[in-house]
């Protein structure tokens, strides 16, 4: 139906779509009351959530999502309604506040000029919002680099993992086969795969008895009997996934703030993954091994092979200390705590 709208119709609806949602909200309500811009499916679908809007269901959970006398609007630069500043001069109009919470960025080295432009542009909007979250320091620096100056208070908060749900196993994985696993849906590039393969053959020539699980969409089938691929999951599923790994292995470029390394650490699954980005902001020396790759936007990076398997062999040398230590690691970025940071900024806003 979307597709059958000529495009220059789209804002003009939206405008409508959004004011008639305000006019029949009813007066602002007491305490926080809050709105997530109609971008979460209803409560018990079973549509498959990713990327930014994970946070949003922890939101929901918390706080609610009406559209009925609120006064507070939550958008994610990566889950965004269409035509977002009109959302947004619209509940500013109506005196309703509105946060925004930023996650990555378009950068030259994945992306054509024209494609940069039209995201970026999307997320110009930030600077007529009340309050920024950014994921990471890096986040906040690639919104300086690709906005310019952002005159709107700010903080730091990295997204949050339930550490209730994403838990280590009761019982210890057996260590044989050794099983790494990778997230398929998020491979930007063909060099990145490579690089992960040769490494883990690498170990795998050494005498290392490993199994690779390879989560997500990819256009390719592998033939190796040790590659276990699967196709894309739901979030109530993902627990039980990493739970079945030793190792999360991430070497993702510039990666921002990627949920899944948090609930592979909250599961007690220690990190490889590539030291650019967000990345060192989420995983310590003790919670795994980064390693390092020269920050550029218009060039992607990859550590050598066998630095990779190097970093994964010094993991599973130690693997029940890093383990231990991943879990104990991640608990500073659990929901609750991040949540309880969002109800003091929502009770602040509405003062």
């Amino acid at each position: 139906m979307k597709k059958l709208i000529p495009s220059f119709l789209k804002p003009q609806l939206v405008a409508l779509y959004v004011l008639w949602r305000l006019l029949i909200k009813g007066s602002r309500g007491e305490g926080v009351r809050l709105n997530l811009a109609g971008v979460l499916p209803p409560l018990g679908s079973q549509k498959i959530i990713h990327g930014g809007k994970v946070k949003l269901i922890h939101l929901r959970e918390r706080f609610g999502n009406t559209w009925r006398r609120f006064n507070l609007a939550y958008f994610v630069s990566s889950g965004l309604p269409p035509a977002p500043a009109i959302w947004i001069k619209f509940y500013k109009t109506f005196g309703i506040k509105v946060v925004w919470n930023q996650n990555g960025f378009a950068y030259p080295a994945l992306y054509t000029p024209e494609v940069i432009a039209r995201i970026h542009g999307l997320f110009q909007p930030i600077k007529l919002c009340d309050y920024v979250i950014y994921q990471t320091e890096f986040t906040k620096r690639c919104a300086e680099k690709f906005l310019g100056e952002i005159r709107v208070p700010s903080s730091i908060l990295i997204n949050p993992v339930d550490t209730e749900v994403f838990k280590p196993r009761a019982t210890p994985l057996p260590l044989k086969p050794l099983t790494i696993m990778m997230l398929g849906n998020h491979f930007e590039s063909e060099e990145r795969m490579t690089v992960s393969l040769e490494a883990l053959r690498k170990l795998r020539e050494q005498g290392v008895n490993l199994k690779l699980i390879v989560i997500g969409h990819l256009d390719r089938n592998f033939t190796e009997d040790w590659i276990d691929q699967r196709g894309a999951y739901l979030q109530s599923d993902a627990p039980a996934l990493f739970q079945s790994a030793h190792l999360f292995l991430h070497l993702k470029y510039l990666d921002p703030c990627p949920t899944a390394v948090l609930e592979a650490l909250a599961s007690g699954v220690p990190v490889i993954g590539s030291g650019s980005g967000g990345m060192p902001e989420l995983v310590n020396d003790a919670s795994g091994v980064l390693v390092l790759v020269p920050e550029d936007f218009n060039k992607l990076h990859y550590p050598p092979p066998q630095e990779v398997a190097e970093a994964i062999k010094r993991v599973i040398q130690n693997l029940v200390q890093y383990s231990r230590e991943a879990r104990q690691h991640v608990m500073k970025f659990d929901k609750t705590a991040w949540l309880n940071k969002h109800e003091a900024l929502f009770n602040q806003l509405l003062k």
